[in-house]
Protein backbone atom coordinates (compact mmCIF):
# COMPACT_ATOMS: atom_id res chain seq x y z
CA UNK A 1 0.00 0.00 0.00
CA UNK A 2 1.02 3.29 -0.85
CA UNK A 3 1.30 6.29 1.69
CA UNK A 4 1.12 10.26 0.49
CA UNK A 5 4.20 12.48 1.14
CA UNK A 6 2.58 14.46 3.92
CA UNK A 7 2.38 11.03 5.99
CA UNK A 8 5.97 9.53 6.00
CA UNK A 9 7.20 12.95 6.61
CA UNK A 10 5.26 13.17 9.61
CA UNK A 11 6.78 10.03 10.13
CA UNK A 12 10.04 10.68 9.60
CA UNK A 13 10.23 14.03 11.19
CA UNK A 14 9.65 12.32 14.15
CA UNK A 15 12.81 10.04 13.79
CA UNK A 16 14.95 13.16 12.65
CA UNK A 17 17.22 14.58 15.61
CA UNK A 18 20.42 16.52 15.68
CA UNK A 19 22.43 13.41 14.83
CA UNK A 20 19.83 11.82 12.73
CA UNK A 21 18.17 12.57 9.56
CA UNK A 22 15.42 10.73 7.40
CA UNK A 23 14.18 12.02 3.86
CA UNK A 24 12.66 11.28 0.87
CA UNK A 25 13.65 13.61 -2.39
CA UNK A 26 11.14 16.23 -3.17
CA UNK A 27 10.13 14.03 -6.52
CA UNK A 28 9.09 11.05 -4.22
CA UNK A 29 5.28 11.71 -3.73
CA UNK A 30 4.32 8.31 -2.37
CA UNK A 31 5.97 5.13 -1.02
CA UNK A 32 4.96 1.70 -0.60
CA UNK A 33 4.84 1.01 2.99
CA UNK A 34 7.63 -1.84 3.12
CA UNK A 35 9.70 0.97 2.04
CA UNK A 36 9.17 3.52 4.50
CA UNK A 37 9.37 0.68 7.39
CA UNK A 38 12.85 -0.69 6.17
CA UNK A 39 14.25 3.10 5.64
CA UNK A 40 12.85 3.05 9.44
CA UNK A 41 14.77 0.29 10.67
CA UNK A 42 17.77 1.25 9.24
CA UNK A 43 17.99 4.97 10.79
CA UNK A 44 17.12 3.58 13.74
CA UNK A 45 20.53 1.42 13.76
CA UNK A 46 22.73 3.64 16.67
CA UNK A 47 25.82 3.86 14.26
CA UNK A 48 23.39 5.16 11.07
CA UNK A 49 22.88 8.77 10.82
CA UNK A 50 21.39 9.14 7.27
CA UNK A 51 18.75 8.00 5.11
CA UNK A 52 17.81 8.79 1.76
CA UNK A 53 15.13 7.70 -0.55
CA UNK A 54 14.22 7.98 -3.95
CA UNK A 55 11.73 6.50 -6.47
CA UNK A 56 14.20 3.76 -6.71
CA UNK A 57 17.27 3.78 -3.79
CA UNK A 58 17.46 3.37 -0.11
CA UNK A 59 20.88 5.18 0.66
CA UNK A 60 21.97 4.82 4.27
CA UNK A 61 25.44 5.45 5.88
CA UNK A 62 26.97 6.71 9.20
CA UNK A 63 28.39 9.69 7.02
CA UNK A 64 27.40 11.82 4.53
CA UNK A 65 29.23 13.90 1.56
CA UNK A 66 30.25 17.19 3.17
CA UNK A 67 29.52 19.12 -0.14
CA UNK A 68 26.98 19.24 -3.19
CA UNK A 69 23.95 17.02 -2.23
CA UNK A 70 25.42 16.00 1.13
CA UNK A 71 24.55 12.44 0.67
CA UNK A 72 24.68 8.94 2.58
CA UNK A 73 28.16 7.45 2.00
CA UNK A 74 28.12 3.59 0.50
CA UNK A 75 31.12 3.84 -1.10
CA UNK A 76 33.37 0.55 -0.78
CA UNK A 77 36.38 0.55 1.08
CA UNK A 78 35.61 3.92 2.67
CA UNK A 79 38.14 3.78 6.02
CA UNK A 80 35.46 5.59 7.72
CA UNK A 81 31.54 5.24 6.71
CA UNK A 82 29.18 2.24 7.49
CA UNK A 83 26.34 2.91 4.83
CA UNK A 84 24.60 0.76 2.65
CA UNK A 85 22.26 1.44 -0.99
CA UNK A 86 19.14 -1.15 -1.78
CA UNK A 87 17.90 -0.38 -5.13
CA UNK A 88 13.83 -1.32 -5.01
CA UNK A 89 11.07 -1.92 -7.61
CA UNK A 90 7.66 -1.69 -5.79
CA UNK A 91 5.98 -2.86 -8.89
CA UNK A 92 7.81 -6.57 -9.28
CA UNK A 93 8.78 -6.38 -5.14
CA UNK A 94 12.57 -6.63 -6.11
CA UNK A 95 15.13 -5.35 -3.82
CA UNK A 96 18.63 -5.48 -4.66
CA UNK A 97 22.03 -4.74 -2.56
CA UNK A 98 23.79 -2.48 -4.51
CA UNK A 99 26.49 -1.44 -2.11
CA UNK A 100 27.35 -2.23 1.35
CA UNK A 101 30.69 -0.84 3.08
CA UNK A 102 31.71 -1.50 6.67
CA UNK A 103 34.81 -0.85 8.27
CA UNK A 104 33.32 -2.27 11.59
CA UNK A 105 32.64 -6.11 11.62
CA UNK A 106 29.43 -6.98 12.27
CA UNK A 107 27.82 -3.89 11.02
CA UNK A 108 26.97 -5.20 7.61
CA UNK A 109 25.11 -8.01 8.98
CA UNK A 110 23.31 -5.50 10.95
CA UNK A 111 22.07 -3.47 8.40
CA UNK A 112 21.09 -6.83 6.51
CA UNK A 113 18.80 -7.57 9.51
CA UNK A 114 17.31 -4.39 9.75
CA UNK A 115 16.52 -4.85 5.97
CA UNK A 116 15.30 -7.92 5.69
CA UNK A 117 13.16 -8.04 9.27
CA UNK A 118 9.74 -8.25 8.85
CA UNK A 119 9.99 -7.77 5.18
CA UNK A 120 7.30 -9.63 3.08
CA UNK A 121 8.80 -12.39 2.19
CA UNK A 122 7.17 -11.73 -1.56
CA UNK A 123 10.39 -9.64 -2.57
CA UNK A 124 12.88 -11.03 -4.12
CA UNK A 125 16.21 -10.00 -3.06
CA UNK A 126 19.13 -10.13 -5.14
CA UNK A 127 23.34 -9.32 -5.06
CA UNK A 128 24.26 -7.87 -8.38
CA UNK A 129 28.07 -7.53 -7.96
CA UNK A 130 29.38 -9.42 -5.13
CA UNK A 131 32.94 -8.27 -4.15
CA UNK A 132 32.76 -9.64 -0.80
CA UNK A 133 34.90 -12.58 -0.31
CA UNK A 134 32.33 -14.51 1.32
CA UNK A 135 29.59 -11.98 3.64
CA UNK A 136 26.89 -12.21 0.74
CA UNK A 137 26.91 -16.26 0.72
CA UNK A 138 26.72 -15.80 4.56
CA UNK A 139 23.98 -13.65 4.42
CA UNK A 140 22.37 -15.67 1.67
CA UNK A 141 22.91 -19.03 4.21
CA UNK A 142 21.68 -17.22 7.23
CA UNK A 143 18.16 -15.76 5.39
CA UNK A 144 17.99 -19.53 2.98
CA UNK A 145 14.17 -19.01 3.21
CA UNK A 146 14.42 -15.69 1.09
CA UNK A 147 14.22 -16.34 -2.64
CA UNK A 148 17.64 -14.60 -3.96
CA UNK A 149 19.46 -13.86 -7.41
CA UNK A 150 23.09 -13.91 -7.16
Amino acid sequence: MNVKRKDFEKKFSELTTENKKIWAISKVEELDEDIIELAIRLVCLDFINYVKITNEAIVASSERQKTGHKNPITTMNHPTAVGIEILYDCNHNYLSFYEINSPVKGNGSKMVSAVLTNLPQSWILAVLMDWSEGFWDKMIEKYSEREWIT
